[in-house]
């Protein structure tokens, strides 16, 4: 096989300092904030206890902060300004809980409270950081890739065909323009992480590193496809980045998926509910993790073959 786009690819990139540096700064950027976030501890929980519920002061707990509090006409406001989380008061034997944040904190205080449960997940294998920190990567991953194949749509000027004529078979070009892709990305995605993880108490395993390369492969697969059904750069980007994020939003990677909602029967055709398996994973947490792969694998696939039959037809036109 001739290496001839790869090493034309490298040599362009190389040269044009900017675009180095924008690359591997989306990446660097991404992923450090990302970190920073899924590591950050959380607040304490801040409660206004009202006069009949006075016994919850002597209350021990290392998420919540109580403090003794009269519940005037202006208590609603201290809870929207965020002087209070919430109000506690006693009613017939029972904690009464109000607040303005989310359903979510009322139901688990009211929980603790009055049935003794806990009130976080148990830290061992109740976090999500890396699964997190894995969608993320891979949203950032996917619009980068769109942007690195710049060089792609140069060609298509006229120089591509003048490639063909030299000997490069079709799959060898549109191969030799995945992997240009896959190496900056693995490269930037790679040193980032062995950058920045240690510096958040992450651990870096072989799992992460292996999970970074599918998840790269995959995002360079998903940009060529798309560079392949589009006339212009900016328009790849455009459409790709709002692929990316919407795709990532309704697979309920990041957020969780209401039952019963059209969310939760389609969620699980988006390859970024795959993907944040990988880095729950990493967590600890159960998951099917064959599937997940065969699923990433089955998606890169088909974004290849889509992409050289595409590239296959622009060339005989």
């Amino acid at each position: 096989m001739k290496f001839i786009i790869l090493k034309n690819n490298l040599k362009r990139f190389l040269k044009e300092k900017s675009y180095l540096l924008i690359s591997f700064l989306l990446i660097f950027v991404t992923i450090a904030a990302t970190s920073f976030v899924v590591t950050m501890k959380s607040q304490k929980v801040k409660i206004g206890v009202t006069k009949n519920a006075i016994e919850l002061l002597e209350m021990s707990n290392n998420n919540i902060s109580v403090k003794e509090v009269e519940r005037d006409e202006d208590y609603y406001v201290n809870l929207i300004i965020g002087k209070y989380d919430a109000y506690v008061n006693k009613e017939d034997e029972k904690y009464k809980v109000t607040t303005v944040r989310n359903s979510t904190l009322g139901k688990k205080l009211s929980q603790y409270l009055n049935k003794g449960k806990s009130l976080t997940a148990p830290t061992s294998s109740g976090h999500n950081h890396y699964k997190i920190i894995v969608t993320v990567m891979a949203m950032s991953s996917m619009i980068l890739s769109l942007i690195l194949y710049r060089f792609y749509f140069d060609d298509r000027n006229g120089l591509d065909k003048r490639i063909y004529l030299s000997g490069v078979s079709n799959f060898s070009y549109v191969l030799q323009q995945v992997m240009f892709n896959f190496l900056i990305l693995s490269i930037t995605n790679l040193l980032s992480s062995l950058i920045l993880f240690p510096l958040f108490d992450l651990d870096i395993s072989w799992n992460i590193v292996l999970y970074i390369l599918l998840i790269e492969v995959f995002s360079a697969n998903f940009g060529m496809v798309l560079s392949t059904l589009t006339k212009k750069n900016q328009g790849a980007l455009l459409i790709g980045t709002m692929v990316s994020v919407l795709t990532m939003l309704l697979s309920g990677a990041l957020f969780s998926v209401k039952k019963g909602s059209i969310q939760d029967k389609i969620h699980y055709i988006f390859p970024q509910y795959y993907i944040s398996n990988l880095g729950k994973n990493i967590d600890g947490n159960s998951t099917n993790l064959t599937q997940s792969i065969t699923v990433i694998v089955g998606y890169t696939l088909l974004f290849f073959l889509i992409a050289n039959y595409m590239q296959k037809q622009k060339v005989d036109e």
